[in-house]
């Protein structure tokens, strides 16, 4: 006997069921685009990130995550393979099921940590960009010169410098190194993703691999924790500090440039990262000058940085150049001073700005 496909008592098959969700679902999905793209009309030029920086935060979000979810399906596999009730079972990667789980629950929306991926990634473009603009030919020495000097720290540090760079390096630039605190939110949040696709018979193991991947995770091996322990053993004074950052970005070494303003400004190395991201520059050269910059130093650094970002007006700084080399010592330290405060306070006061405009 044929059964008419169309008809109302043909059963259903089972792998149609995803269909009848989506379609249930199209109106939402509808609307959130629709959101979406009316937020993006209304970007500012200058907070809309360009389509290198997008294509890079996503690849590396997807090879962050992907490379805890392996290293925690992998352990929790071995626990469940030696488990008392011999039951066993294999937890089975998907990063980009895992990646929507994260997505759909608006985790990745996350403020530290999405500010942490997009700075350290806008910093090593900021660093290539740099490096791409010096002379053919023309020598890297600053940190070579550091590594081979006199001063058995500062040599160390250089050398830690060194190899840290060249493992990002290896990364094609798109590797992201957490800082503890976000590396430890994020493994949580996979393991939780990890939870929903395997039930919770694999609590306990779960719980073993995120808790082992925590604790391995060498905070002082990043190349953030490594320049900003270099800028402290270089610990330049005044008088130095002018060549020592424009040397620094001219031969592409952001990481260190940013490090060095965290360290004589004594602000968070994301602080100190942000002004030196800041198209705007306004807080920068304020920074540079409650370190006493003078005014050629102020344009050479202005100068290095619009060459690299094109989202830097040079003229409008040269029309200010004066202005800001007048700026003085006292009153620019004075204007910055909240800046020092620390991190977790400076994070609630915005957070209850944002609360006020909302």
């Amino acid at each position: 006997m044929t059964v008419d496909p169309n008809g109302p008592l043909r059963a259903i098959a089972p792998d149609a069921a995803p269909i009848f969700v989506r379609a249930a679902e199209a109106d939402s999905r509808a609307w959130r685009r629709l959101e979406t793209a009316i937020d993006d009309f209304f970007l500012n030029d200058h907070d809309r990130l360009d389509d290198r920086t997008r294509a890079m935060l996503r690849a590396a979000i997807g090879a962050l995550l992907e490379r805890i979810e392996r290293e925690l399906a992998t352990h929790a596999t071995r626990v469940l393979a030696r488990g008392e009730d011999g039951a066993g079972g294999v937890i089975t990667p998907r990063p980009a099921e895992t990646m929507r789980r994260l997505l759909d629950a608006g985790l990745l929306r996350d403020q530290d940590l999405m500010a942490e991926v997009i700075g350290q990634l806008r910093l090593a473009l900021l660093g290539a960009a740099l490096g791409a603009n010096r002379e053919p030919g023309a020598p890297v020495m600053l940190l070579a010169r550091l590594a081979q000097g006199d001063d058995n720290v500062v040599g160390a540090a250089a050398r830690d410098y060194i190899i840290a760079e060249g493992r990002r390096e290896a990364g094609s630039g798109r590797s992201v190194d957490l800082p503890a605190d976000l590396h430890r939110r994020l493994v949580w949040w996979v393991a939780a993703a990890l939870r929903e696709a395997q039930g919770p018979a694999a609590d306990r193991a779960l719980v073993e691999a995120a808790s082992r991947s925590i604790d391995a995770h060498d905070d002082g091996a990043r190349l953030d924790t490594i320049a900003l322990r270099l800028a402290a053993a270089i610990d330049a004074r005044a008088e130095e500090l002018p060549d020592l950052l424009a040397e620094a970005l001219g031969e592409g070494k952001a990481e260190l440039a940013a490090a060095l303003l965290a360290y004589v400004q004594r602000v968070d190395l994301r602080e100190a990262r942000a002004l030196l991201l800041d198209a705007e520059g306004d807080r920068l050269w304020l920074a540079l000058r409650a370190h006493g910059f003078p005014r050629e130093a102020l344009a050479r650094v202005a100068l290095l940085l619009s060459d690299a970002d094109p989202r830097r007006d040079i003229e409008a700084f040269a029309d200010q150049l004066d202005t800001i080399a007048a700026i003085p010592v006292l009153a620019a330290r004075e204007a910055l001073a909240p800046l020092s405060l620390h991190p977790d306070f400076r994070r609630a006061i915005r957070a209850i700005e944002r609360l006020r405009r909302a």
